[in-house]
Parts: C-alpha cells; structure tokens; sequence
C-alpha cells in the first residue's frame, strides 16, 4: 500500500533552493509565496532591486529568502545574482525564469530597439539564466528550470505584439533543446504557457492604450472568449509551475504546458 504521506511529499519543494526572475510582483511574486509554503528557500529576483529586497523581506516570515537586483538581459547582473544566491544558500536547485517585457508596439512601425528589448528580456535573459542555473545544478546533482512562455507563442490572441509572440517562441525553443542537451546532467526543463492572468499587466496595458499607445486587437479581446468564463489568478498559474518544478514531475521534460482556461481549444 501507498504512503500518502509520501506521496504528497513529491509536490513539495522541502530542502530545495529557487531563483525566480520577475519576483517582485504579479506572478513571480505568487510563484515564490508558493515555493516558500512549500518547503523552498526562495531567491527574489528582479530589475527593481529595492522591489526585490522589499519583497523578500516580506515574505522572510514564510521560510528563508533572499532578494537581488538582476537585470536579466545583462550577462554580468546575471552572473552577480546567481553568485549571491551560491553564496548564501551554496547554490540553486530550481529556477523559474519568469521575468519580461511587455511593451507593444505596432508591426509596420516598431522601432528595431524595441524589438530588441523584448527579446534581450525574454529569450537573451531565459537563455543567461539557464546557463548559470546549469552551472550550479550540475555540482548538487541535477534541478528543475521552468521557463514561463505564453499561449501566445502558439496561438495568437492579441495585436500588436509580433515582438512578444516571437519572443514567447523562443524560449519555447529554449526549453526543447536545453531539455534535451542537459538531461544527462539530471536537469530537466519545461515551459508553462499562461493565458490571461489577474496581474498588473493587463492594467498597463490598458493605461498605455489609453494614453495613446497602440489600440489592443484579436481574439483575447472578445468578451466572453474564455471558455472558463474567467481569467486566471496568478496562484493557478502557480501551482502549474510549482508542479514542473516538483519531484510530482520527475519524468516530465521538454513540456510546454498551456494553462489557459481552454481558450486556445474555444
């Protein structure tokens, strides 16, 4: 007969160390209030550095935390971030590469600096996270990396965002290869595609709209779209997350698992 005790135990995070990007807010946030009630010991990363810091001290009520300032388009705030979390907690086991941009900008008109910066945050940062991330986990023998994607990178549900879109895909790209190439080194690595979440991204958005900035289009625009009637709270994403990040997912690698309600089923 099965232990459920132990069974349970395999969605936990007990011992384990987490680096999560975007982590001061929205659901980087919720990812790491998560991982701590689990069990982890959680690294808050993001470009507000004093964010980071604050949030980490929130949440040090919940288990052990440590906040860093990691511009995660820039090799050597990558580099300086990881080594604060080597030598605080000796190294990462988990890494949630959660941080974007989430700019937008008309196609026909679209700057070639904002097509940058949408993808030196998303798929230039998934991919220097990851490297360091493998550098650590291969000395504690092996880790999780969950790289958060979008439903858009597969189905298009908004426009303007051809630069958000292709990013999206890149990091997908990432995850195939990298589970691939580092399954060996007992890594494995996923991707959670999220659709429409109760954030503040949709509110900037909204304000930048309004503002002047370039007018919201497409299918996610439509109401009633989601078949689930609803958007997501960032705690449901969560649990998606935490659940690749987990031993409950010990044979699972190169996913990309949508988490959209069904709207890209609808």
């Amino acid at each position: 007969m099965s232990d459920p005790q132990a069974a349970l135990a395999a969605f936990t995070l007990t011992g384990k160390v987490a680096l999560v990007t975007g982590a001061a807010q929205g659901l980087g946030r919720s990812i790491a209030e998560l991982f701590l009630d689990v069990g982890a010991s959680v690294v808050v990363a993001d470009l507000n550095g004093d964010a980071a810091k604050a949030a980490a001290e929130d949440l040090s009520t919940r288990g052990p935390t440590l906040g860093v300032a990691m511009d995660v388009s820039d090799e050597t705030a990558v580099q300086a971030g990881f080594a604060a979390a080597a030598d605080r907690f000796g190294g990462i086991d988990v890494l949630v590469n959660n941080a974007a941009y989430r700019g937008k900008a008309n196609t026909m008109d679209m700057s070639v600096a904002e097509w940058d910066i949408m993808h030196a945050v998303c798929t230039r940062g998934s991919f220097l996270c990851l490297r360091e991330a493998v550098k650590q986990m291969r000395g504690r023998g092996g880790g999780a990396v969950v790289n958060i994607s979008s439903m858009s990178a597969q189905h298009p549900t908004i426009f303007p965002n051809m630069h958000y879109d292709s990013a999206k895909a890149g990091v997908d790209a990432i995850t195939r290869l990298a589970a691939v190439e580092f399954a060996r080194d007992g890594i494995r690595v996923n991707s959670v595609l999220p659709g429409g979440m109760a954030t503040p991204g949709p509110d900037k958005m909204r304000a930048a709209q309004a503002a002047g900035g370039p007018a919201i289009e497409g299918p996610a625009t439509i109401p009633g779209r989601s078949v689930m009637g609803r958007i997501a709270q960032p705690v449901e994403m969560a649990r998606a997350v935490l659940f690749l990040a987990s031993d409950a997912a010990s044979y699972i690698t190169g996913a990309e698992l949508l988490v959209d309600g069904g709207f890209t089923k609808g």
